[in-house]
C-alpha cells in the first residue's frame, strides 16, 4: 500500500516538472491555474447549488481566530452550538449543527477527509490553529453535496488551505490572555520564484492553564505548502504537523462542585496525579496535481498519507487484575486482586487516500465526476506504567491490543444545467462502499471484539435554483445520506450481547431556501425537514473515555427554520444576525433504564424498567438559538465589535427528565481592534477581546445518567457539566511585511 502511494506521488512529481521544464516560463509571466474549483470539485457547493451554505473568507477567519479552535471560530454561524471542555475556547472543543454531533459532520481539507475513520470525529486539538492557514471555509447544513469520507449526516465543513502568495512575506501574531494563555504564530513565504515555484510555511504554538483544574494544554502545529505552477497545470504539496498535550477534562463536574474543580486525576482530597493527560501527534502529507486538459476540461488527482500516534494517561484506583487478564499478585502481605495503577491507552494509525476528479463546463452545462479510495489501519493497545501491588508486572507491560482496518470507497457524478435563463437544475449521485474489520480484545472488558462489517450506500440528491435577478435566489432540494456506526458504537453494542444490533443510519433531507440581497441589506430564510431512519441517539451514559453511548431509534426527525439578516445603514456601522427554530423528535420510542434492587444494593442489575414515549425530544437539540453582532468604525483604522449568542434549553439524555437538562444561556463578547498606520510595506494590527463580558455562569455541554430501583425508590440521577469561564481577556498583536 505504501509503495502504491509512493509510485503515484513520484509519477505526479516527474510529470509536472517535466511539463514545466518544456514551458520555461519566467516567474512574472506564469498564469497560476486557479484550483479553487478544481482541487475541491467533489465537495464544495457553488453559488447556484441548492444547499444551505455559509462561506467564510481568509480575512474573516483571521479576525475570528484568537487562541481558539475552529468550532469557536464558527459559533456565530446559523444553527451551530460550540462546546468546550476546559472552560475556554482553547482546549478540547467541538460543535453541533442543527443538533447533530461532530461524528455526523463531514470535514474535508482540500477535498481530503479529515474525520477519523473509526470515531468519525475531527479532534481539533490535534491540528491546533488550523484556521490561521486557511483561505476559505464553507459550512453546508443538511445533507449537502456528495463528499469524501464519513457520511454528511447533518452538515459538512469544507476547508481550503491558503493559496500561495505571489510576493514574499513575513508574518507574526502574538496572543496573551487570561488563565496563562499564550500563542505565537509565525509565517513566511517566498513569493513566486522562477519556474512558478513558491513555498509558504506557518508555525504555531499555543499554551494555557485552562479555566478548570487540569485544563492545561500545550499545542504546536506546522503547515507548509510547496507550489509549482505553470500555464496549464499546477502541483501543490501540503505538509501538516500537529502535536498536542492536553489535560483530561472529559469527565465534567457536578453542578454543585467547587469553582474550577475537575475530578480527573484525583487520588484523594487535595492529592492529584499531575499527568492525567491526553497526547497525540499527527503528520499529514497531501499532494495535488491539477491540469487544464482542454478548453472545457479540468482534471486533478490527489494522494494523502496521515500517520498518527497518541495515548491518554490516567491514575486508576482499585483496578481489578482479573478485568485486565492479569493473575492476582502475591506479595508478603497476601494475594492482591486489585491495585492502584497508572495506565496508558495508546493508538497508532496510518491513513491512505487517493482520489481523482474531473470537471467539464460548457455554456449552460457543468459536469463534475470523481472517485476516492481510502484505507485506514489503526492499532489500540494498553500499557501499565506503574502498579502499586506488583509482584512481577514489568514497567510498560502491554495487557491488551486490538486493531481496526477500514476501507472506504466512493464514486460520484454531479450535474448543473440551465435549461432557461435564471433557472439551474441540479443532480448529484454517489455510491459508497465501506468495509470494516475489527480484531482483538476489547480493553474495556477483555472480551473478543472481532467482527467484520460491510455497508453499501447510495446517496442521490436533486434540486433547483431560480435567480430571476441578482437580488433574489430561491432554491429547493432533496437528498439522501447514510452513515455507518462508529467503532465505539459497534464494540459497545457487542457488550450488550450482540454484534449486529447496531445499524447504519439513513437520512432524507428536504430543503427550501430564499435569499434576498441589496448593497446595504441582505436577508435569507431556510426551511428544512430531516427525516431519519435508525438514527443513533445518545442514551445519556458515557463509556470510560467520555464517549456517549448510543442506540438506534426507528423513526425521528428534525424540522426547522433558519433566518439570517445583515444591514449596513451607514458606512461606519454593520449589523448582522441569525436565528434558528426547530422541532427535534423521536417517535414511538421506549426507554429502558438500568434497574437495581434498591439504593442500598447496587449489585447485579435487575430486570429493566421501561418507559414509552409517543414523542420525545432528541438530546442535545435546543429548539431555538440566535446570534447577533454589531461592528462600528469610529475612524477608518479602528473597529469596535459586540457579539452575542443565545441558546435554548436542551436535554442531555433521551429520557425527557428535567433534571437532566441544560438550561438556556446567553453570552456576550466584545472587542476593539486597531489597524496601526505604518509604512505601506508593513501591516500591523492590535486587538483586545473580552469574552463572556457579563460573567454568565453556564455550560454548553453536559452528560447525564439515570438508574431506577425495583423497590420504587426515587431514581438515581448523575449529571456532569462543563462550565465556561467567567469574564476573561485576550490581546493580540500581529504584523506582516
Amino acid at each position: 500500500m505504501k509503495r502504491f502511494f509512493g509510485i503515484i506521488s513520484l509519477f505526479l512529481l516527474t510529470q509536472t516538472f517535466a511539463f514545466s521544464a518544456n514551458d520555461r516560463l519566467e516567474a512574472d509571466s506564469v498564469r497560476v491555474l486557479e484550483l479553487e474549483d478544481v482541487l475541491i470539485v467533489g465537495s464544495r457547493a457553488g453559488d447556484k447549488t441548492p444547499v444551505a451554505q455559509t462561506n467564510l473568507r481568509k480575512t474573516e477567519l483571521k479576525a475570528l481566530t484568537l487562541a481558539n479552535h475552529l468550532p469557536h471560530v464558527l459559533e456565530l454561524t446559523p444553527s451551530i452550538i460550540s462546546t468546550s471542555e476546559n472552560g475556554t475556547a482553547a482546549g478540547y472543543s467541538s460543535f453541533r449543527i442543527r443538533g447533530t454531533d461532530a461524528s455526523r459532520i463531514n470535514v474535508t481539507l482540500n477535498g481530503i477527509p479529515m474525520n477519523n475513520p473509526e470515531s468519525q470525529e475531527v479532534y481539533w486539538v490535534n491540528l491546533p490553529d488550523m484556521t490561521s492557514g486557511l483561505q476559505h471555509i464553507q459550512v453546508q447544513r443538511g445533507a449537502g453535496t456528495s463528499t469524501n469520507g464519513t457520511g454528511s449526516f447533518g452538515a459538512s465543513v469544507h476547508m481550503r488551505s491558503a493559496l500561495p502568495t505571489s510576493e514574499a512575506f513575513v508574518e507574526s501574531a502574538t496572543t496573551v490572555g487570561s488563565y496563562g494563555t499564550f500563542q505565537q504564530n509565525i509565517a513566511a513565504g517566498t513569493g513566486l520564484l522562477g519556474q512558478g515555484v513558491s513555498l509558504d510555511v506557518r508555525y504555531s504554538n499555543l499554551s494555557s492553564d485552562g479555566y478548570i483544574r487540569n485544563g492545561w494544554l500545550d499545542h504546536e502545529s506546522l503547515f507548509a505548502t510547496l507550489n509549482k505552477a505553470s500555464e496549464h497545470s499546477n502541483l501543490r504539496i501540503h505538509y501538516l504537523y500537529g502535536n498536542q498535550h492536553t489535560g483530561i477534562t472529559w469527565e465534567g463536574v457536578a453542578e454543585d462542585a467547587p469553582e474550577r474543580y475537575n475530578p480527573a486525576g484525583e487520588i484523594k482530597d487535595g492529592v492529584y496525579y499531575d499527568n492525567e493527560s491526553d497526547n497525540y501527534r499527527q503528520h499529514h502529507l497531501q499532494a495535488f496535481y491539477a491540469w487544464e486538459a482542454g478548453k472545457n476540461w479540468w482534471l486533478n488527482t490527489a494522494v494523502n498519507y496521515t500517520n498518527g500516534f497518541g495515548y491518554y494517561e490516567q491514575y486508576k484506583q482499585g483496578e481489578s487484575f482479573d478485568e485486565m487478564g492479569i493473575p492476582n499478585q502475591i506479595l508478603s502481605d497476601g494475594s492482591h486482586t486489585e491495585s492502584d495503577l497508572i495506565r496508558r491507552k495508546n493508538m497508532k494509525n496510518d491513513y491512505y487516500v487517493a482520489q481523482f476528479n474531473a470537471q467539464y463546463n460548457r455554456n449552460r452545462f457543468s459536469l463534475k465526476a470523481g472517485s476516492m479510495y481510502s484505507y485506514y489501519d489503526g492499532d489500540h493497545f494498553a500499557t501499565l506504567l506503574w502498579v502499586e501491588q506488583n509482584q512481577n508486572i514489568p514497567n510498560g507491560f502491554e495487557w491488551v491490543r486490538n486493531n481496526g482496518k477500514k476501507t472506504d470507497a466512493n464514486a460520484f457524478v454531479k450535474m448543473e444545467y440551465d435549461p432557461i435563463d435564471h433557472l439551474t437544475l441540479y443532480a448529484d449521485l454517489q455510491e459508497r462502499y465501506v468495509h470494516y474489520v475489527l480484531k482483538g480484545i476489547d480493553d474495556d472488558d477483555m472480551r473478543d471484539m472481532s467482527q467484520t462489517r460491510t455497508w453499501y450506500f447510495f446517496n442521490p440528491k436533486a434540486g433547483l435554483s431560480w435567480m430571476p435577478s441578482t437580488e433574489h435566489r430561491l432554491y429547493a432540494s432533496v437528498g439522501m445520506a447514510h452513515r455507518e456506526p462508529t467503532r465505539a458504537d459497534i464494540k459497545d453494542a457487542r457488550k450488550q450481547g450482540s454484534n449486529n444490533n447496531v445499524q447504519a443510519e439513513e437520512l432524507i433531507d428536504y430543503e427550501l431556501g430564499y435569499q434576498w440581497s441589496r448593497p446595504t441589506v441582505a436577508a435569507g430564510i431556510q426551511l428544512y425537514f430531516m427525516d431519519y431512519n435508525r438514527q443513533l441517539i445518545p442514551t445519556g451514559k458515557l463509556n470510560d473515555v467520555g464517549y456517549k453511548l448510543m442506540s438506534n431509534v426507528d423513526r425521528s426527525y428534525r424540522a426547522g427554520l433558519e433566518l439570517t439578516a445583515a444591514w449596513q445603514p451607514v458606512s461606519w456601522m454593520k449589523l448582522d444576525g441569525n436565528a434558528s427554530f426547530s422541532r427535534n423528535r423521536v417517535l414511538d420510542y421506549t426507554v429502558y433504564y438500568e434497574t437495581y434492587d434498591n439504593p442500598n444494593d447496587w449489585g447485579d442489575a435487575s430486570a429493566q424498567i421501561s418507559q414509552h414515549f409517543d414523542q420525545a425530544k432528541l438530546p442535545y437539540s435546543p429548539e431555538w438559538s440566535a446570534a447577533g453582532g454589531l461592528r462600528v468604525y469610529p475612524i477608518q483604522e479602528v473597529e469596535l465589535n459586540v457579539t452575542s449568542k443565545w441558546v435554548g434549553e436542551q436535554y442531555v439524555t433521551n429520557t425527557m427528565n428535567d433534571d437532566l437538562m441544560l438550561p438556556n444561556y446567553q453570552f456576550v463578547n466584545a472587542g476593539i481592534s486597531w489597524n496601526i498606520p505604518l509604512r505601506s510595506a508593513i501591516e500591523a494590527r492590535l486587538s483586545f477581546t473580552v469574552n463572556n463580558v457579563l460573567s454568565a455562569r453556564y455550560s454548553s455541554n453536559a452528560w447525564g445518567y439515570e438508574a431506577r430501583f425495583e423497590d420504587g425508590s426515587p431514581a438515581y440521577i448523575e449529571k456532569g457539566i462543563y462550565p465556561v469561564a467567567p469574564r476573561h481577556y485576550l490581546a493580540k498583536f500581529a504584523f506582516r511585511f
